[in-house]
């Protein structure tokens, strides 16, 4: 997948209390959700083979680490978790390819011990594969698996996935559970963000009695004779935990949901398509991606249309000055005291107190760069694609302090990952990365 988060995927949980989960819990029959976030490099040479990352409590008192066994036909590890879209608990990783015909991949190796280190076996684990999809074009992503118990797909729409076995490349780093792979090739349509509601694109995988699971995650690109721009960045998304089908019973369903910068404070804004249940939201922000604290509350919308409903809130308040990078979410709070979490969005904050805020993203045909800088001067404005080259570059005149402009007439360029740059008498001041759909 190459694109950004929305929020209706989070109120699909089959919630699960961790109060149910325990070390010695071993004839628990209910999988617990498993939270991936802020992996840390523990050995190797980050990206490359046999590097080890560590997502530290998964669940209480148990570790995942993630092992690079084997990069295969010039794929490449971009990012190993990128938390800025989809969502937050997820595993996330972006894996990069050659951009030629052929298939491309990494081989992982996911390994589950306590924090004394000895192995953990979970009696089940349940894991989501979110949005397998392509680029339009001609990429197909997929995932394949090895030592599963069993596996579902959506029955609410026909499924786009193509399910089949096929061996294995067992290279002697660790044992497989066998010689066969269940290969999950998706297609060539793609589906706007990362979202658990796009059936069609998403599978359950099953494990039983497990300690160490095998996913081979990448991308084929067809020859179809057309040739043409390809996207080789493409995103992952692997939640660790059981998701109905049931698309029906939302409390709400979300528009949009922004994030953006102003000066020194930050704005959120948000769009809701349906409320059945909903009393009101709160609004959370965290430093770390982990301590969320709730900052204020919205019930009223400020503007209906139809069904649709609109809320803001600004965040002024005098500590987020101190920080880089800010992590919001909202808590969806029903009539009858439950609950439901947004993805996780994120703002960022660029030195001396500045900031670049660039949206749409994803985006179509133009992109709107503000930003903040300590002096006036020249600027130059660079659009670079996947390969490092400059595809678009306009110059203007800027003033100290708030400035504004428009990169127009991108709709021709090909889908996938680009970077904006500022650049202010000379200096790079900021980079953001930004998703072509």
């Amino acid at each position: 997948m190459n694109k950004n988060s929305t929020l209706v995927g989070k109120y699909m949980i089959m919630l699960t209390s961790l109060a149910l989960f325990s070390l010695s819990a071993k004839s628990q029959t209910i999988s617990p959700k498993l939270k991936f976030f802020s992996p840390k490099l523990v050995a190797g040479t980050n990206g490359a083979k046999y590097a080890v990352y560590k997502f530290a409590d998964v669940v209480p008192g148990v570790d995942a680490f993630v092992k690079i066994e084997d990069i295969k036909n010039g794929a490449t590890l971009v990012n190993i978790d990128d938390s800025t879209f989809g969502y937050y608990d997820a595993w996330q990783p972006i894996v990069g390819g050659p951009g030629t015909d052929g298939t491309s991949y990494i081989k992982w190796a996911v390994e589950f011990k306590t924090s004394s280190g000895t192995e953990y076996t979970f009696p089940l684990i349940d894991v989501c594969a979110i949005d397998i999809d392509g680029d339009n074009v001609r990429v197909r992503e997929f995932i394949d698996v090895n030592g599963q118990s069993g596996y579902d797909l959506p029955t609410v729409i026909p499924t786009l996935l193509s399910v089949s076995n096929q061996n294995n490349d067992s290279n002697g780093e660790g044992t497989d559970d066998s010689n066969t792979n269940l290969h999950i090739l998706g297609p060539v349509n793609n589906r706007t963000n990362i979202d658990t509601t796009a059936l069609d694109v998403r599978i359950g995988l099953h494990f039983i009695n497990k300690s160490k699971i095998k996913f081979y995650i990448g991308s084929q690109v067809d020859n179809n004779g057309t040739g043409g721009g390809i996207s080789t960045d493409r995103y992952s998304s692997l939640y660790f935990k059981k998701i109905g089908n049931s698309i029906g019973t939302l409390p709400v369903t979300y528009h949009s949901f922004d994030v953006i910068a102003n000066n020194q404070s930050v704005n959120l804004s948000w769009v809701t398509d349906v409320e059945t249940r909903n009393d009101h939201f709160e609004i959370q922000r965290s430093f770390d991606q982990s301590d969320f604290k709730t900052i204020g509350l919205a019930s009223d919308a400020q503007a209906t249309t139809g069904m649709s409903k609109q809320y803001s809130f600004k965040d002024g308040m005098k500590e987020i000055r101190d920080h880089a990078v800010i992590y919001y979410r909202l808590k969806q709070i029903n009539i009858d005291g439950s609950f439901t979490y947004s993805v996780v969005k994120m703002v960022r904050f660029i030195a001396s107190k500045s900031f670049i805020q660039i949206s749409p993203n994803p985006y179509l045909d133009k992109l709107n760069v503000n930003f903040v800088s300590d002096e006036s001067g020249s600027a130059e404005y660079r659009l670079t694609n996947a390969s490092g080259n400059v595809v678009k570059r306009i110059q203007s005149t800027i003033t100290k302090g708030y400035n504004n402009v428009q990169l127009e007439n991108l709709n021709y360029q090909s889908p996938g990952l680009y970077i904006v740059s500022i650049v202010i008498n000379g200096k790079v001041i900021a980079s953001q990365k930004v998703l072509k759909q």
